[in-house]
């Protein structure tokens, strides 16, 4: 299968899936992947990470990562959902990524790029749901000016960045569209 190999774009692409990694590891599944004592006790392996996650529920008071199943109160279960796609799919496709741009770099083949686009939309998707949450906080709890940080500055970047990433895939796959659909033609005028 022919590879496409743009530098600059590949290079954004294992760019995003490097910066993915630590927060997917040790932010967003911290809890679920790894047992307490890796985390939690002073001077324990991850605790650093742990420390800056408690840094930040406790500046912004977020609650999608703050959830437990414990603290759900059955209200917002799809949060759960979002954990396992992460778990299931972002995470073998950020490493995925990592090791065919980063390790192989032989650029993307036509199945890459339709798996980047689902991983870029899919991102896009579930971050959209994540900022359209925030509208809903209560104004108590959380002013006007601590939802606009959350919604542009904290999930912003992760919903821009991955509906550009789904563009440049979209762009990708329909290129290799149409060169087989003008092969298909030259083939039936012969």
């Amino acid at each position: 299968m022919a590879t496409q190999n743009r530098t600059r774009k590949n290079k954004a692409w294992l760019a995003w899936f490097l910066m993915q990694l630590p927060i997917i590891f040790f932010m967003d599944l911290l809890e679920v992947i790894w047992p307490a004592w890796v985390y939690q006790p002073v001077g324990s392996p991850l605790h650093f990470f742990w420390g800056v996650k408690e840094w930040y529920i406790q500046k912004y008071n977020d609650p999608i990562l703050q959830w437990t199943p414990e603290t759900s109160s059955g209200h917002d279960n799809w949060i759960r959902l979002f954990l396992y796609l992460e778990l299931a799919f972002l995470l073998p496709t950020t490493l995925y990524g990592v090791f065919r741009l980063g390790v192989q770099r032989r650029g993307t083949s036509g199945a890459d790029e339709l798996l980047f686009f689902v991983y870029a939309f899919e991102m896009a998707f579930t971050t959209l749901v994540c900022i359209h949450h925030t509208f809903y906080l209560d104004d108590a709890m959380y002013p006007a000016d601590v939802k606009k940080e959350m919604q542009l500055q904290l999930y912003g970047p992760f919903l821009v960045i991955p509906i550009l990433g789904a563009i440049d895939m979209a762009s990708r796959i329909l290129g290799r569209i149409k060169v087989a659909d003008a092969a298909m033609g030259e083939k039936k005028l012969q």
